[in-house]
């Protein structure tokens, strides 16, 4: 007898084959960290070149936005890794009681 195909929105997310929502924060955080790495050396060339003291002024606010991100993203880090066990039991893995 066959199965019936499960309709897509009963599927799991993963099955669906779009990204997870730990997927798509993964990805805002990535493409931010890229944004302002860009933005910092662009801002402070364009500072240079021009002799602007205003774009000076820009690259100090882009400057402390990305400092202020990374030092988020590793208060997530920690947290992260404070709340994870320090060892896990692989259910693969042979248990044998001695006594």
């Amino acid at each position: 007898m066959a199965r019936r195909p499960v309709p897509r929105q009963m599927r799991a997310p993963a099955e669906r084959g779009g990204p997870t929502a730990r997927q798509q924060v993964l990805a805002r955080r990535r493409m931010t960290l890229i944004g302002l790495g860009l933005a910092v050396p662009l801002t402070l060339a364009a500072a240079l070149f021009t002799g602007s003291t205003v774009l000076l002024f820009v690259n100090l606010v882009f400057d402390v936005a990305l400092a202020g991100f990374i030092a988020m993203l590793l208060q997530i880090k920690q947290a992260q890794q404070v709340s994870r066990p320090k060892w896990t039991l692989d259910p693969e893995d042979e248990v044998r009681v001695v006594q």
